[in-house]
């Protein structure tokens, strides 16, 4: 199944590729991109009682102490098909731990934790994507194109530490949760060559809908320039911004989350 989900999950800009009379770069059928990604990170989410009220919203990062920011390893896949289609895909995770002195009062499901509790807590991520692309536009220097695709995020968190659940005594509580989100995406994308070796390039991707137990708005962008130092090797750098909402309706979770990656990367794609 992990592989399913890996195999199903790369994505991104690393299958921005052109028409023949562009560099040498956009003829190539595979390409492969690793990076490390510099991100800022945002997280926030809420659980119900068992009968259904929703509990604080909690900023992992200020009520928490996660960290704000995290250098992420990354893999990205192309597949140009054929001269119309190409395939795209990205793996990235993340996993943070923290420990924290709350000074208000918080609840996550069942569990309350007064003010001067001291808590543990973490928060992971493994987000995959993967994105079906249509050139609609190839010139000399600069190609278009749309997509659909699928951005799926495995999340798993967790609150522990001295708490109380209804009128129980003040003891040691801990509340995790875990759930594996598939959410579809429609973007657009785009490269231009202004001058030989150079290449600027970027993506949109987007998403507001439900899906059976989700409901969910999904943004995804990332704009790049890349010089190519050998005829298979280019050394690019780039940003990105993923921002996302999600309401679960699940019977081991109901609640939100709300997730935020921005910052900038550096890697180097090889193309053959």
């Amino acid at each position: 199944m992990a592989f399913l989900r890996i195999a199903s999950g790369l994505s991104a800009a690393a299958g921005l590729f052109a028409a023949p009379a562009l560099a040498q770069r956009f003829d190539d059928t595979v390409s492969i991109r690793v990076e490390a990604y510099f991100a800022g990170v945002g997280s926030s989410a809420q659980a119900a009682t068992v009968s259904g009220t929703l509990g604080t919203s909690i900023d992992f990062e200020k009520d928490l102490r996660l960290d704000k920011s995290k250098t992420l390893p990354a893999l990205e896949i192309g597949w140009r098909v054929n001269d119309d289609w190409v395939l795209q895909g990205q793996y990235y995770g993340l996993s943070r731990r923290s420990s924290a002195t709350l000074d208000h009062e918080i609840s996550f499901g069942e569990t309350v934790w007064p003010v001067s509790a001291r808590l543990g807590a973490g928060f992971d991520s493994d987000v995959y994507r993967f994105t079906i692309g249509n050139l609609i536009h190839q010139g000399p220097r600069l190609e278009l194109g749309l997509g659909v695709g699928l951005h799926a995020t495995d999340f798993e968190l967790f609150i522990e530490g001295e708490g109380q659940v209804g009128n129980g005594p003040v003891r040691f509580h801990r509340e995790g949760r875990k759930i594996f989100a598939p959410l579809p995406t429609i973007g657009a994308f785009g490269q231009w060559e202004p001058a030989s070796k150079w290449t600027l390039s970027g993506r949109v991707d987007w998403l507001s809908l439900g899906i059976d137990d989700y409901r969910g708005r999904l943004i995804n962008s990332e704009a790049s320039v890349s010089y190519k130092i050998h005829r298979n090797f280019d050394i690019p750098t780039s940003y990105r911004y993923v921002n996302y909402k999600l309401r679960v309706s699940k019977e081991d979770w109901n609640g939100r989350v709300r997730y935020e990656f921005s910052g900038p990367a550096v890697f180097i794609r090889a193309g053959f």
